[in-house]
């Protein structure tokens, strides 16, 4: 008989184990990560990557596009061949300055070309005596800086962003690298560069037109 009740109690405390080494197996299976949601997230991430490299692309097409379109309307270009405006396109670096910034300085150094994009800036010189007078205003499409790309000068006039200004910006290796001073005609230009001081210590006041100083 008390082998029966023995027998009794250890058939009834099996359902108990049994339930008991189930809650622990549910409680494992919670913190082991199911292969197919790893694959998913995996999958998610190389998908939005993707996304993104599409987006940065379309930008820069459309960045390419523009520097295009707008090498073709600037005088400065007009000699430069058509099958090199793609080369120049690729080095042109976008720049853009607040109203009243300024963006070079008279007898700073430089090594950067700026051509307008949009909106004005304005010229100015100071002579023997320290004061700054305005000389010439600029506007899409004209250049300054040129000076130092051509003969390593320092910043012989101070440019002014008279209101907010959108530049493309060439360097000075690139513009040696591209052969740029034999193909670009600075010469008879309507735009200005940094470089009227010389031009202006050395001659009396001209009747000539903003558009005609030379920097």
């Amino acid at each position: 008989p008390s082998f029966g009740i023995a027998r009794s109690l250890c058939l009834s405390a099996l359902p108990a184990r049994r339930s008991a080494l189930g809650t622990m197996g549910c409680g494992g299976s919670k913190e082991a990560p199911k292969k197919d949601d790893k694959k998913k997230g995996g999958a998610d991430s190389a998908a939005n990557d993707k996304a993104k490299d599409r987006k940065n692309a379309a930008n820069e097409n459309k960045e390419y596009q523009a520097k295009m379109e707008f090498l073709a309307k600037v005088p400065l270009m007009k000699r430069l061949p058509k099958d090199q405006h793609p080369l120049v396109a690729g080095a042109l670096v976008i720049q853009d300055f607040p109203k009243g910034a300024t963006i070079i300085k008279q007898g700073d150094s430089g090594d950067e070309l700026f051509v307008i994009r949009s909106g004005e800036a304005t010229v100015h010189i100071k002579d023997d005596s320290g004061e700054s007078k305005q000389v010439a205003k600029l506007k899409g499409g004209d250049y300054f800086g040129e000076n130092a790309l051509l003969r390593d000068e320092v910043r012989m006039a101070t440019i002014i962003a008279d209101t907010a200004l959108a530049t493309f910006k060439l360097k000075r290796d690139k513009f040696q690298e591209l052969g740029l001073n034999d193909k670009l005609q600075f010469a008879n230009r309507k735009a200005v560069g940094a470089g009227v001081a010389a031009e202006a210590k050395s001659k009396p006041p001209s009747s000539k037109d903003d558009a005609e100083f030379k920097l």
